[in-house]
């Protein structure tokens, strides 16, 4: 069918498109409250969430770039061939991994309770 022949109503029967994927759920739009959309029963907004999450990701992000100085000093005292600090390099590695765990796991275990 050529599309000058289609009318400019719409009313043409036009064949819908195949879905990407069939096996995906239908796609509902959120409620709408005055103060704007409500959350679904399975997400609870809790007070306080976002900013915590905020603190956590600042926080493991600086844990991570302080990993990243750890792993290239350590390299560089490695091929310097002085291996006296390996050691504190490695504890300070892992103390900086531990406490990652902590900031990631804490805040959610006491949200929860």
């Amino acid at each position: 069918m050529n599309t000058e022949e289609l009318p400019l109503d719409g009313s043409a029967n036009v064949v819908p498109r195949p879905t990407a994927n069939p096996d995906d759920p239908p796609v509902v739009s959120v409620r709408q409250s005055v103060r704007g959309p409500q959350p679904e029963p399975y997400f609870r907004g809790l007070p306080g969430r976002g900013a915590i999450v905020e603190g956590q990701v600042f926080v493991v992000a600086f844990i991570f770039i302080a990993q990243l100085w750890l792993v290239t000093e350590a390299l560089y005292q490695l091929l310097s061939g002085r291996r006296s600090a390996l050691g504190w390099l490695a504890l300070a590695s892992f103390l900086g991994f531990v406490i990652a765990l902590v900031v990631w796991r804490w805040p959610r275990h006491h949200l929860e309770n």
